[in-house]
C-alpha cells in the first residue's frame, strides 16, 4: 500500500511518529515553511511550495488580514501531480486547501482513496467566508473515512454532514519506551512543577506564575519550570519578579525533544491549564499524555479535548482561575501517596490507549477499510442537507 501523508505546514514529528506502518511505502508532504521543526520524522517527506510559504514572512498583521479574507491558504504546487500512483492521500482538516486537492487529484485518477484526520473539535466552527465554508462543505462530503482524534473532533464532523459510519475515532499516541516513569524514590523538598508548552496566553502560562505566588503565601515550597518559547516570553519572567517569585520559576527556552522525558522525570506534576478562546480550544495535547506515560499526575485546564485525554475530572482545573490551581497543586505537594497513585493510573492509562505502536496497527486498519470500500463522489453537499441531526430540527 502508498500512503501519502498530506500536512502541507503542519508537518510535525509528533503526529507522524504513530505512522510506522511496516510493509507499506508511507511518504509525508509538507510545505517549505512550515509551523514546527521536522527534523527526525520516521518516514520519507517531500516540501512542496505553497502560497503559505510567504504568508509566513509578513507581520503578523499582514498574516491575520489575509487569512480572515482568505482562510487558510496552505495550497501545495503540484501536489496533483505528485499524488499520481498513491493508493491514499491521507490529508488533514476539512478547510484546508490541500485536502480539497487532494479530491480533485482523486476525481482525476491520481490516488484512489481520501482520507482525512481531523482535530478541530469545535462543533460548528466559523469560518472566514463562503469560499473556505464551501470548501469544508465539499470535503467532507467527498471524503472516503475520517479519522477522528477525539470524541469532539467526532460531533464536529457529524455536524459538518458525515455519516457515523465514515467516522473512526482513533487518539494519537506516544513511545511509550521512551517516556517511562522514574522508579527512584523521590527525596523529600519543593513540589517540582513543569510545564512544555507555547508560552501564550490560552496554555495558562501566566495563570501559572500568579498560583506561584498564591502556593508561596500558603507556605508551600513549589519550583515551576517552563519549557517552551512564545510572545509571553519576555513577560513571564518581570511577572514573577513583580509576584515575588522571580527564584520559584525557570524558563528553561526549548529544549531538544530527546531530553523530554528526563525532564519529566526530574518533576512531580505536569500543568497545562489551558483555557477556550472563542475560535480555539484544547484539540488533544501531546505534552499532557507525555507526562502521564511519565507517571506524572497532570492538572489540565477544562478545554476542549483534554477531558477525554486525561479521563480523570479529578486532574481537570478551571481555566484562568489561579486560584484552584493553586488549590489542586497545594494538594498535591502535601499528599505524596496521592500524587503516586495518580501517576500510576496515567501510566496505566497511556499504555492503554496512547502507545502509538497500537496506534499504526489501528490506522493500518482503518486505511484498509478505506480501499475496501468503493470511493465516493467529489460533489458537495448543500448546507440544508449537511448534517442528519440538522434536518431533524
Amino acid at each position: 500500500m502508498r500512503i501519502a501523508l498530506v500536512r502541507g505546514g503542519n508537518l510535525n514529528p509528533w503526529e507522524l511518529a504513530n505512522f510506522d506502518l511496516p510493509g507499506h511505502d508511507v511518504v509525508a508532504f509538507g510545505s517549505r515553511s512550515g509551523s514546527f521543526e521536522a527534523h527526525g520524522l520516521p518516514l520519507g517527506t517531500r516540501r512542496l511550495p505553497s502560497p503559505d510559504d510567504a504568508l509566513r514572512h509578513l507581520p503578523a498583521l499582514g498574516r491575520a488580514a489575509v487569512r480572515r479574507f482568505a482562510g487558510d491558504v496552505d495550497h501545495l504546487v503540484g501536489l496533483d501531480r505528485a499524488l499520481r500512483g498513491f493508493d491514499i492521500a491521507h490529508v488533514a482538516e476539512l478547510a484546508t486547501p490541500y485536502s480539497h486537492q487532494a479530491l480533485r487529484a482523486r476525481s482525476e485518477g491520481a490516488v484512489s482513496r481520501v482520507v482525512a484526520t481531523v482535530w478541530e473539535n469545535i462543533a460548528l466552527p466559523a469560518r472566514e467566508n463562503a469560499i473556505v465554508e464551501r470548501r469544508a462543505d465539499a470535503v467532507a462530503a467527498g471524503l472516503d473515512r475520517c479519522l477522528a482524534i477525539s470524541e469532539r473532533a467526532r460531533l464536529h464532523l457529524l455536524f459538518a454532514g458525515v455519516p457515523d459510519e465514515r467516522i473512526e475515532v482513533i487518539p494519537m499516541g506516544v513511545d511509550l519506551e521512551r517516556f517511562t516513569p522514574d522508579e527512584t524514590p523521590r527525596a523529600a523538598g519543593p513540589l517540582r512543577i513543569l510545564c512544555v508548552s507555547r508560552l501564550v496566553a490560552e496554555k495558562g502560562v501566566e495563570d501559572l506564575v500568579v498560583a506561584m505566588r498564591l502556593l508561596a503565601d500558603r507556605g508551600v515550597d513549589a519550583r515551576l519550570t517552563l519549557v517552551g518559547e512564545g510572545p509571553l516570553r519576555g513577560r513571564l519572567p518581570a511577572m514573577a519578579e513583580r509576584l515575588g517569585v522571580a527564584g520559584h520559576v525557570r524558563l528553561a527556552g526549548t529544549i531538544p525533544y530527546e531530553q523530554l522525558p528526563s525532564m519529566h522525570r526530574a518533576h512531580d506534576v505536569f500543568v497545562l491549564a489551558s483555557g477556550p478562546r472563542t475560535t480555539w480550544q484544547e484539540q488533544f495535547g501531546f505534552a499532557v499524555v507525555e507526562a502521564m506515560a511519565c507517571g506524572l499526575p497532570v492538572l489540565a485546564g477544562d478545554s476542549g479535548s483534554l477531558d477525554e485525554v486525561v479521563g480523570d475530572r479529578a486532574q481537570l482545573v478551571t481555566p484562568h482561575h489561579p486560584p484552584s490551581l493553586a488549590d489542586a497543586l497545594e494538594e498535591l505537594a502535601r499528599e505524596a501517596e496521592r500524587r503516586r497513585e495518580l501517576g500510576a493510573a496515567n501510566r496505566r492509562r497511556a499504555e492503554a490507549r496512547y502507545d502509538r505502536r497500537e496506534v499504526s496497527r489501528r490506522i493500518a486498519s482503518f486505511y484498509e477499510r478505506a480501499l475496501a470500500e468503493p470511493p465516493r463522489a467529489s460533489s458537495a453537499s448543500s448546507a440544508s442537507s449537511r448534517s442528519p441531526m440538522l434536518r431533524q430540527s
